[in-house]
């Protein structure tokens, strides 16, 4: 919204200024932050009724008095994320798709908690139920690219890292005049595309969901990832820096750093509340659809493989409890890790949670930095 505000210049020069999108993310990031401030303190006081237990009590077994700790905390980030990014970014293809994987894939974890928490049922979204919602949030989010065949082409192409060149891209004159005439490459190319996207956003999504353990973790790990795909989205957004950097260039997709650093700053004003003592827990409503709007502003920016690298942490908390569910299963009750997802393991092993957290804070960014250098090593 705010880059309307340049078609004003004539009446206060300095509007002219909101044609950039640098000083957009600017104001976009002291909006998120200033909306989550405000916010935060009226949706922790009118989620404090609705309680669950201390979940290391269960985890531990060593707890005796137990924290009335509100859950749905990912509300705070939610409102922040909205408010910056529509204030804040100039509406393309590229933002909306983000705005909708990343709103869908929070209702279906809003839900999900509002049925353990307010509604008492301890089991929530039935997990069949769940992955199909968070598939018809991606899908919802991919059918807006078709509206763009910019975006399309963008969305086609495979871009990995310390590679000059894509590993296979879409054809120069653009997806949407193929699709129209049925040609079956091209829509099998676009089935793999969906395919991919699908498993980017969800897996990320339900990565993050499984990192939400301990006080601080999720979000902690989450700033250094929004960071970096702020820094890559902005980059493939222009032409000069992406072709300095050879990587994909991909027109309006800067935008999608507004969104990434709305993410940062409402992430930012959540961790002032969950930090070790939490006063509030993320839930579902948090961690789904941060995952997954990382996930797709990853595929949009055309680095999706990066997210290996920057969110390794998320990677390995996930990685931990397919393996253990996996061996579990095949060997007949045995189990590679105290507890899974690896947080809790270590949490077995005595180690202190607080450290625990501190030590994954350090490297999600140590490897986002790394994330970024891969960058310039092609």
């Amino acid at each position: 919204m705010f880059y309307y505000l340049r078609f004003l210049e004539e009446f206060w020069g300095p509007f002219r200024l909101f044609e950039y999108s640098t000083v957009r993310a600017a104001a976009a990031a002291l909006i998120a932050l200033a909306v989550g401030a405000f916010c935060a303190p009226r949706l922790k006081n009118w989620l404090q009724k609705m309680v669950q237990p201390e979940r290391g009590e269960e985890l531990m077994g060593e707890l005796v008095n137990k924290r009335k700790v509100p859950t749905m905390g990912g509300l705070i980030i939610f409102v922040s994320v909205i408010a910056g990014t529509v204030l804040g970014a100039k509406p393309n293809a590229y933002v909306y798709a983000v705005l909708v994987v990343y709103a869908g894939m929070s209702l279906v974890g809003f839900i999900d908690d509002l049925l353990k928490v307010a509604m008492k049922n301890s089991d929530g979204v039935s997990e069949k139920a769940k992955w199909c919602g968070l598939t018809l949030a991606a899908g919802a989010g991919f059918a807006i690219l078709f509206s763009d065949a910019n975006a399309m082409r963008s969305v086609c192409e495979l871009w990995i890292p310390f590679f000059k060149e894509p590993l296979f891209a879409a054809a120069a004159p653009g997806i949407a005049p193929i699709i129209a005439t049925n040609a079956v490459p091209a829509v099998i190319l676009i089935a793999f595309a969906f395919a991919f996207f699908w498993i980017v956003c969800v897996g990320a999504s339900n990565a993050v969901n499984l990192t939400d353990g301990l006080d601080g973790l999720a979000a902690g790990c989450v700033i250094p990832n929004a960071g970096v795909f702020a820094v890559v989205a902005y980059l493939a957004g222009n032409s000069i820096w992406s072709s300095y950097l050879h990587i994909a260039y991909i027109p309006g997709a800067g935008e999608l750093a507004i969104f990434c650093v709305s993410l940062v700053a409402g992430t930012l004003v959540f961790l002032w509340y969950n930090a070790d003592p939490a006063e509030i827990y993320m839930g579902d409503v948090g961690a789904l659809g941060i995952g997954g709007g990382i996930g797709a502003v990853a595929v949009l920016s055309g680095q999706p493989l990066l997210l290996l690298f920057s969110g390794f942490v998320f990677v390995v908390e996930a990685l931990s409890v397919m393996l253990q569910r996996g061996y579990y299963k095949s060997s007949g009750g045995k189990r590679i890790f105290l507890m899974a997802p690896l947080h809790h393991h270590y949490q077995r092993k005595g180690l202190a949670n607080t450290k625990i957290v501190v030590r994954m804070w350090i490297i999600s960014l140590a490897l986002a930095v790394f994330a970024l250098m891969t960058l310039k090593l092609r």
